[in-house]
Parts: C-alpha cells; sequence; structure tokens
C-alpha cells in the first residue's frame, strides 16, 4: 500500500512540475510577442489586459504553437481591443472599475482560429478540443 501511495505522489508532483513549465513558458511566450510589437505602453492595466487575453489565446493552442506573425496578429488584435476598454473606463458613466482582472477576465475576443486544425473548434464562444487519439471520443469544453 504504501509504494502505490508513494507512486500517486510522484505521479502528482511530476504533474505538477510540468504545470509549472506551461505556465513558464506561457509568460516568456506573452513577454516575447509584446517586445516583437515594441510595445512601450507603460500602463499597468494595459500589461495586464494584453496578459489575460495572451494567456487566453495561448492556451487554446495544442503545445503552445504560435508563429511569429499568428502571434504579432493576436498581439494587435488585443490591442485594438484594449483602445476601446480604455476609453470605456476612462469614461464610465458607473465611475472607475473596482476590480480590473476580474473585469478583464470577462471580456472575450474572437480569436481566429486554424479551421484545418482537426483538434481545434469553436460553437458560440466555447473552445472544443476533440482530438483522434482520445479512444472515449470525449469532447473537453474550455471557455476562452
Amino acid at each position: 500500500m504504501e509504494k502505490t501511495q508513494r507512486e500517486c505522489i510522484e505521479r502528482i508532483q511530476s504533474s505538477l512540475k510540468r504545470a509549472e513549465c506551461v505556465r513558464d513558458a506561457i509568460d516568456i511566450l506573452c513577454a516575447c510577442f509584446l517586445a516583437r510589437a515594441n510595445d512601450n505602453d507603460s500602463d499597468p492595466l494595459w500589461k495586464r489586459f494584453y496578459n489575460i487575453q495572451m494567456c487566453s489565446y495561448l492556451i487554446s493552442k495544442k503545445n503552445l504553437d504560435v508563429s511569429e506573425p499568428e502571434g504579432d496578429m493576436v498581439h494587435d488584435l488585443i490591442r485594438d481591443t484594449w483602445l476601446g476598454i480604455r476609453d470605456y473606463m476612462e469614461n464610465s458613466a458607473f465611475g472607475p472599475v473596482s476590480n480590473p482582472d476580474k473585469w478583464f477576465r470577462t471580456i472575450r475576443i474572437d480569436f481566429p482560429v486554424d479551421p484545418f486544425d482537426s483538434c481545434c473548434s469553436f460553437f458560440r464562444g466555447e473552445l472544443h478540443l476533440v482530438c483522434q487519439n482520445d479512444t472515449d471520443k470525449k469532447v473537453k469544453t474550455k471557455t476562452v
């Protein structure tokens, strides 16, 4: 029994380490595409909005596989959306947003997806991942 518990703990630790590596990779990709855009906007709210939205896009990508032009285009799409949001935040009759991070997570950008990617498709704002390698053919859903 002790060996089974030890193996279980080791598997959990291994999974956590992989998740940590993925999180680090996402953070690095966000920073790289921000640097590639030569984006020197120092507004901390812009940086938070960008990170939240770019992370949302990146987790929808299989193996975080994003080309340079694709990442540049996604940055531009996020930036254009930000300009409208910033204007709304500055001119809102309701006053300042009390929790910007929480509000930024509710904003959904319709990111383009590759229609030929056999593992990804969008239906009503939800990303459905259907991988051909799944033997039980379960559909995994993520809202992005």
